[in-house]
């Protein structure tokens, strides 16, 4: 079984039956009082054994065994109790058995043929699928106990190799973990090791060569703020295909240009479209002479036609629908837009490359020196003279050219006409990834205070904002009250405001009103001057850190507000200027009185980087710093 905090992710592997277990004894190997003391520390669970052996028959059929068994030693880790694998046409799960012990070892209950549940694997989510999942909810809560499971995959393709994972989870200890590989003597097995003590034992038998690693007594750890992903963090092996065969296809993995070259056969004439549309985009562009217009037109032409669904059918999911099955339904998965897309452009002659991604907001990182099967997303690059375009063909609304969090800032595969080429996509600056707000406030009655605020959103950040614009008012509203960090307020009024460039960016125009804000003693009044986005989010200090500094993106704050006085006030104590610099990032406060103003400005700027373990503390003192001078207030005493 793969560790627990990727048994939900893989979700690749097929129909199960049931094996028979009633002659299963007690294990006493799984006692609790067995595990040694420095794998209990910090562990909420301890993986007892986590044994895997691959054997690879040919190009296409390979069996894996596996026997996992965890400890349950506190009831916030039951989930990792639970079992689920995938399954679809090209892997077949066989034999599985479940058993449960206590914490003496004796056996307390099996696994029953009914307990198995049978769903679908993108449920609600997806119109056409073959992935199913097979799941175990053991049911049973008497702390600590153990469960032990064991089956068998046959692999109709190499195209599914899994990996090796040491690492189950946080605050998970292992206690044994293995892994090992058969293939025939003339198979060339890929795999790039990481964070390894020991390196593979490579062992001869007669006609088969067999890679072992093993690993044992991995301490749990505890979750460490600013730290890089996990799966380039702890002992992994990654195991990919050189040669492998699906669906009567050919494939080969061992270079990039391989692998774009195999995509490049999946997709061959795929991209027909009917002359009654190539018509239509003629037309559409035929007074036209800026190219990128051209590709604006022809993606928001894309975008109005058709919807995104889920389709995880054909070979893995990995093939898309053809261009003229998009243009006859109006809607498609990722493979099968970005498809359709890069068909329309052909048309007016625009060339373009389908691109394949591992997308999401944390950047998984991909070694450029290790091709392999590590993506889960298609979009589009559009390749121009002066510049270069993305074009993320799921979404109805997204700007034509933005590029967000979800692509940003990590390698791709573009599939060119005979091959593949690794490139990254654009990082956003500090500048561009940005947050400006400006405010004007009036005191009241009753130190009432009256705010209109403008605050504008761009890059990265314009991805966590614009789907406001998508959602009803019900919806909106509530959302834009959750993010407001002043207490007692109300929302009297907004606007939002969208502006579509491929550096877009999203305003929030909103009057507010806000009591009990200030602080009153006596005569005097304490206001904090940073209003809306006060740093409180600082991290405990280190005495022992496990990992890097891992900062995933640049990003940059800044603040201009500006307080109207009552004219019974006056200023006894304004801020002291602050003003910080590291390799970090950047830092500026300082506080102004100006025509019965006090002006408050403000920028923060973080940059993305990795940084030593060592400096982890330096980094908290840094973001400490801000926190203190982000919270510091100012003295107004009454003239009265």
């Amino acid at each position: 079984m793969q560790p627990a905090y990727n048994k939900y992710i893989l979700l690749l592997l097929l129909c199960f039956s049931f094996g028979s277990i009633s002659t299963a004894k007690d294990a006493p190997q799984y006692a609790v009082d067995k595990i040694p003391a420095e794998l209990l520390k910090n562990a909420n669970a301890v993986v007892r054994i986590n044994e895997v052996k691959l054997n690879i028959l040919s190009e296409n059929k390979a069996n894996k065994e596996v026997k996992y068994a965890v400890t349950i030693l506190k009831e916030n880790a039951i989930d990792e109790s639970f079992f689920a694998q995938g399954y679809d046409k090209y892997i077949k799960i066989n034999d599985i058995s479940g058993i449960i012990y206590d914490a003496n070892g004796k056996r307390v209950k099996r696994i029953k043929t009914e307990d198995i549940l049978d769903y679908s694997a993108i449920q609600g989510f997806s119109l056409y699928e073959d992935n199913r999942v097979k799941a175990i909810d053991p049911e049973y809560m008497t702390l600590p106990f153990t469960i032990e499971y064991s089956y068998s995959i046959d692999y109709k393709s190499l195209f599914f190799m899994p990996s090796w994972y040491v690492f189950p989870g946080y605050n998970i200890s292992v206690e044994h973990s293995s892994y090992s590989v058969t293939t025939p003597n003339s198979y060339i097995l890929r795999y790039n090791e990481l964070n390894l003590s020991e390196k593979a034992e490579v062992k001869q038998n007669g006609e088969q060569k067999i890679y072992e690693w093993k690993h044992d007594n991995f301490k749990a750890i505890n979750y460490e703020p600013f730290s890089p992903p996990s799966s380039i963090s702890y002992p992994c092996v990654q195991t990919e295909p050189s040669t492998f065969n699906i669906n009567s296809y050919d494939g080969d993995f061992s270079t990039w240009d391989d692998m774009g070259r195999f995509m490049c056969t999946l997709n061959e004439d795929l991209d027909i479209l009917p002359v009654e549309t190539q018509n239509e985009i003629k037309e559409l562009v035929k007074d036209v002479t800026d190219t990128h217009e051209k590709v604006a037109l022809i993606y928001q032409y894309s975008q109005k036609k058709n919807r995104y669904i889920s389709v995880q059918v054909g070979i893995g999911g990995w093939q898309p629908f053809p261009a003229e099955t998009v243009d006859r339904l109006s809607y498609g998965d990722c493979k099968a837009l970005s498809n359709y897309t890069k068909a329309l452009l052909k048309v007016v002659g625009i060339e373009s490359r389908y691109t394949l991604v591992y997308a999401g907001a944390s950047k998984r990182p991909i070694n450029p020196d290790f091709p392999g099967n590590n993506f889960n997303h298609a979009f589009l690059c559009v390749p121009l003279q002066q510049d270069t375009m993305w074009l993320e063909c799921t979404s109805a609304t997204s700007p034509c050219g933005y590029i967000g969090n979800f692509t940003d800032d990590r390698y791709v595969l573009l599939v060119e006409d005979n091959g593949g080429k690794l490139v990254k996509t654009p990082s956003y600056s500090a500048k561009v990834n940005s947050q400006s707000t400006i405010g004007e406030v009036q005191f009241t009655d009753n130190l009432l205070l009256d705010i209109d605020a403008k605050i504008k959103y761009s890059g990265a950040n314009y991805g966590d904002e614009y789907y406001l614009l998508h959602i009803d008012e019900k919806d909106r509203r509530k959302k834009i009250i959750k993010d407001i960090r002043i207490p007692n307020f109300k929302l009297i009024d907004y606007q939002l405001a969208d502006e579509k460039t491929s550096t877009p960016s999203l305003t929030k125009n909103m009057r507010l009103e806000a009591s009990n804000y200030c602080t009153q003693m006596g005569n005097r009044t304490i206001l904090k001057l940073n209003l809306f986005n006060a740093f409180n989010s600082v991290p405990q200090y280190a005495r022992k850190r496990n990992n890097p500094v891992y900062i995933k993106r640049n990003y940059s704050e800044s603040d201009t507000i500006k307080y109207a006085l009552p004219a019974d006030v006056e200023i006894e104590a304004l801020p002291t200027k602050t003003v910080l610099s590291s390799k970090y990032g950047e830092y500026e406060s300082f506080a102004e009185y100006k025509d019965g103003h006090i002006i408050y400005h403000r920028y923060f700027q973080i940059n993305k980087g990795t940084y030593p373990k060592e400096e982890f503390n330096d980094f908290r003192e840094f973001l400490e710093k801000v926190s203190i001078a982000d919270n510091a207030k100012t003295v107004l005493i009454s003239k009265t």
